[in-house]
């Protein structure tokens, strides 16, 4: 692997410090090694061995990570049709998708479920060097109580495509530890409904505390953990007292559920996946027609979802990008749009937004050691950009202005001339 030199760039560096501009980055092997103004060739490098690339001040930052991922979700209309699919054809969708998303800048991902033992697959396919992709924690099939929104079968059919239903606390046992047997690095449960069926609305809460500490406590043994699907603010109270380690949407809690999210914010993920609920409010009208998205209280619960999302940014709790991408109004692809979202609904600062994408998604990533921030020492997990995104946080959406994606120190894009020519400079 040859050495590379990122040279006059716009460092936002993930850790939150103020941007800066004329910065070098040294990349030898898959670390970044010297990070400064006007860093020079190390002796040792002949010009075949190091690729010098000028920036003339395009922003260099970390590479992102999505942290509500469905790679098995097939951009189809209905949800029928993910979990109806054939298990071949999922998986051809989601080796495009793997790749779709690392070439979005995000070199890092969260799955919130998946089909099968599709991801346990890429993600060691991954690893091997066998397909693009990011770095990817695993996920099985979502966990679900009987009468869920995706318990989208018969009443005589058990088993379910998208979900393995579990009712009681022995059933959630079993069925978490067969997930942690197939190789998952995480579990997902379905705590709250989902207000596209109109059987398990989101205000409805589908499994009990013992249920899901049950769940808690298999995973935790094994040093694992649990990401729950909960919209109703009772199924985020029993998610914060199981200990739940990362929750999603947490839309409509009360004051007593926040306060108990605060107090948790050191150890606790909050995902809102804000997109899902915009995309489907501005674009499902035209497939479902506007009847339907009305009947969804998507409108009012947006309006609630922010509210109390500003006020958990504003208290300091961890709030990371991720909106569920993967169907037909909200397609693979569109994650940036996310940060979009926590700038101008949210109100977030835009430094902030890049550091819950960076920083933060290291963290729930479980490597803050190693990804997330440019600094000495780290992988180099680097995206550049034609443009600044603390001026205008869309820029990320544009893959043409995401010129430089690198994933362990090697291109998953370059669109920049590399000059190989070292010069009299040496370090």
């Amino acid at each position: 692997m040859k050495a590379k030199l990122l040279r006059n760039g716009l460092l936002i560096d993930g850790t939150g410090q103020k941007e800066k501009a004329g910065i070098d980055v040294l990349i030898e092997g898959n670390r970044i090694t010297a990070v400064g103004p006007g860093l020079q060739v190390p002796s040792q490098y002949q010009s075949q061995d190091i690729d010098i690339i000028e920036l003339n001040g395009k922003t260099i930052m970390p590479g992102m990570t999505e942290a509500h991922t469905h790679l098995t979700w097939n951009n189809s209309l209905y949800i029928q049709d993910i979990d109806f699919a054939p298990i071949e054809e999922t998986m051809v969708a989601a080796i495009k998708n793997a790749e779709i998303m690392v070439k979005s800048g995000y070199t890092s991902c969260v799955s919130a479920a998946a089909r099968g033992r599709v991801d346990i697959a890429i993600r060691d396919a991954i690893n091997r060097g066998s397909l693009i992709g990011p770095r990817l924690l695993a996920n099985g099939a979502e966990v679900s109580a009987t009468g869920s929104f995706t318990d989208l079968h018969p009443s005589h059919v058990q088993v379910s495509g998208l979900s393995i239903l579990a009712d009681g606390e022995d059933a959630v046992r079993r069925t978490v530890r067969s997930l942690f047997k197939e190789g998952a690095d995480l579990v997902k449960l379905n705590v709250s409904g989902e207000s596209l069926t109109p059987h398990a609305r989101n205000e409805m809460t589908l499994y009990t505390y013992k249920e899901v500490r049950a769940a808690v406590e298999e995973a935790h043994a094994r040093g694992k953990r649990v990401y729950t699907h909960a919209r109703s603010s009772d199924s985020v109270k029993i998610c914060v007292e199981a200990e739940v380690d990362i929750i999603a949407h947490a839309d409509f809690i009360n004051d007593e559920v926040f306060e108990m999210v605060v107090e948790n914010k050191d150890r606790l993920f909050i995902v809102p996946g804000l997109n899902w609920l915009v995309s489907t409010i501005e674009e499902g009208a035209k497939y479902f027609g506007q009847e339907a998205i009305d009947a969804t209280g998507y409108k009012e619960g947006l309006e609630i979802a922010l509210k109390n999302m500003r006020r958990l940014y504003q208290a300091g709790v961890r709030i990371l990008p991720g909106g569920d991408y993967g169907f037909k109004w909200c397609p693979h692809g569109g994650y940036a749009r996310d940060l979009e979202h926590f700038v101008k609904l949210v109100g977030m600062d835009p430094m902030d937004v890049i550091v819950s994408a960076t920083k933060y998604g290291a963290q729930i990533m479980e490597m803050e050691d190693e990804l997330g921030t440019i600094e000495v020492g780290k992988l180099a997990d680097i995206v550049v950009v034609d443009g600044n995104p603390l001026e205008d946080i869309t820029v990320l959406q544009d893959h043409s202005k995401l010129e430089v994606i690198l994933k362990d120190g090697e291109y998953i894009t370059n669109l920049l001339e590399v000059a190989h020519q070292v010069e009299d400079t040496v370090a």
